[in-house]
């Protein structure tokens, strides 16, 4: 996990889950508000998964597919 004032990255590509949902949701517990996170991942389950904690939690989620 990397931070930086507006963004905390998440880089969990090559991790299956629970590895991407327990990243994140420490990323979300660790942010300041008004930070964003940003998960990067190459595990589509693991989309799922951390969107609805993320939303359960409050967050706003936006998804984009990277090539």
């Amino acid at each position: 996990m990397s931070h930086s004032p507006e963004v905390i990255t998440v880089d969990v590509r090559g991790e299956i889950c629970p590895v991407p949902l327990i990243k994140a949701t420490e990323a979300m517990k660790a942010a300041n508000p008004g930070q964003n996170i940003a998960v990067l991942t190459d595990f589509p389950p693991a989309i799922l998964v951390v969107t609805n904690a993320a939303i359960k939690n409050g967050w706003n989620v936006k998804i984009e597919s990277m090539g």
